[in-house]
């Protein structure tokens, strides 16, 4: 965005790219009962049908890959959807890792949707929780991603910070999605 305000001195073609980058990205805050903490949401479509994209979210071994901060992601016991999963994610600019235990799992739904969830079971962090529901939209051909999380990473600074956080984690995890998404596609044609 600074470089739209003038405020730095990217090229108007980088400005042109944060544009595109952010193309048909809807985020938001969402109030969560109890917490003065919100959850962040975003929501895209990309262009490829829910089989090719439900295996990338599924595949939590390479989180690291292509999530936003994440410098570690290792499975520790898998079946099926259901997995145990250790995350290191690194935060304020390398400042503070925080890291924890997860339990992902793909949900049972009716109709076409599919839900991926995520819970902190142990790790540094007072909450940590996200989910992923894919849809199929114009008869399969693209899908709907709607990502949601919810951190608190018990650090002593105001909620609306991770408010704020939250959502902007939400808005950078579906564009790097759709990003791997993408290149996943070219490189195995």
């Amino acid at each position: 965005a600074t470089a739209l305000i003038g405020g730095s001195s990217s090229s108007p073609a980088a400005a042109a790219d944060e544009i595109n980058e952010n193309a048909g990205v809807f985020t938001a805050q969402i109030p969560e009962e109890g917490s003065s903490i919100a959850w962040g949401q975003a929501v895209l479509v990309v262009d490829k049908p829910i089989e090719e994209v439900l295996p990338i979210i599924r595949d939590y071994a390479n989180y690291k890959q292509f999530m936003p901060n994440f410098t570690k992601s290792k499975v520790l016991a898998q079946r099926g959807s259901r997995a145990m999963v250790y995350m290191e994610v690194s935060v304020a600019k390398g400042a503070i890792t925080l890291w924890g235990q997860l339990n992902l799992a793909e949900r049972p739904q009716d109709g076409e949707s599919r839900v991926v969830e995520s819970h902190l079971m142990e790790g540094n962090l007072d909450a940590f929780s996200a989910s992923w529901t894919l849809t199929p939209v114009d008869g399969g051909a693209r899908t709907e991603v709607d990502f949601k999380i919810y951190v608190d990473p018990d650090i002593p600074l105001p909620s609306s910070i991770f408010s704020r956080e939250n959502e902007r984690a939400a808005g950078r995890t579906v564009r790097a999605l759709r990003t791997r998404v993408s290149e996943g596609l070219e490189g195995s044609s």
